[in-house]
């Protein structure tokens, strides 16, 4: 049986989004999912007879801080549901809620894999050659050290081989351009340690090369991570209300990959965008499910 935890209250348009996808996946989770459910006492009613609902006293709303929020509010839906995933009553957790409150309450009550020092948030964009790239992180760490980027090195490629099926996973930095000396300090720095000690490793990449490129993995800091993942999703806005229709640009819609799981920690947790609708709330919780059945966890 697999079982997975769904934060009812997360999201800017929680919770009836929420409600929506849920009844969207329904009929394609697998026969042995086991839903376990977290919101108010008031969302209790609307639970389908086959899941499991747990009533929660408050829910974290988006512009709380995140430290206060986790110290103050751990009987609301997002710690409930990641506590129950530390004891072993689920197997993945998923939340479109805030996003700052999961990551601290990923490491205060998960805590870290042995030898990360910070999770990365990863997400999935498309290659015109059909294949997809692993891009972390996209979010969460907008001030990083060298040394982190080949934590993120293995992370990376740990999902890709468990979650894509890429035995040896070719890895790149995404840069200001392809030779050695570019970038910043940092970057200079992060080439430096990842040509030394990280396998696959094969440079550079500029960002006018990502769509085309034949790299598995993309590594960067979350500021210049979320800054692609955002202007990626203006480009398919724009690109649909231009009318332009082409299978490619379909596969850059966001709500298509439902949520990015969260890396580093000792569990399965997954990070749906805060303005999820219901079919990226849908993919979000076919996405826990498929996560929660792939072991880059443990390896």
């Amino acid at each position: 049986m697999t079982r997975i935890g769904i934060d009812i209250r997360g999201g800017d348009h929680a919770p009836l989004v929420v409600w929506d996808g849920l009844s969207m996946a329904l009929s394609e989770l697998k026969s042995d999912t086991e839903l376990h459910l977290y919101g108010l006492a008031e969302d209790a009613p609307k639970a389908p007879s086959n899941t499991k609902f747990h009533i929660c006293a408050e829910a974290i709303e988006m512009g709380e801080h995140p430290v206060k929020a986790f110290q103050q509010k751990q009987d609301s839906s997002l710690i409930r549901g990641i506590a129950d995933l530390a004891k072993g009553q689920t197997d993945a957790f998923a939340s479109a809620g805030h996003s700052g409150a999961l990551m601290v309450a990923s490491m205060q009550i998960l805590g870290l894999q042995e030898g990360i020092s910070r999770p990365a948030v990863v997400s999935l964009f498309p290659r015109l050659d059909g294949g997809q790239t692993v891009v972390l992180d996209v979010g969460i760490n907008v001030d990083l050290k060298a040394e982190q980027f080949l934590e993120f090195a293995s992370l990376g490629a740990s999902y890709a081989k468990a979650v894509l099926g890429i035995n040896k996973p070719k890895i790149a930095l995404l840069n200001t351009g392809a030779e050695e000396s570019k970038g910043n300090i940092l970057y200079k720095r992060a080439h430096e340690l990842l040509k030394e000690n990280c396998g696959g490793f094969s440079g550079n990449l500029e960002a006018r090369d990502f769509f085309q490129s034949k790299v598995d993995v993309l590594l960067c800091d979350g500021f210049t991570g979320n800054i692609i993942l955002k202007q990626t999703e203006s480009f398919y806005a724009l690109s649909k209300e231009l009318g332009l229709n082409h299978d490619f640009l379909n596969r850059l819609d966001y709500e298509n990959y439902g949520a990015s799981p969260v890396m580093g920690v000792r569990a399965k947790v997954l990070l749906a965008h805060g303005a999820s609708g219901p079919k990226a709330i849908k993919n979000m919780i076919l996405g826990a499910e498929s996560i929660a059945l792939a072991n880059f966890v443990d390896s």
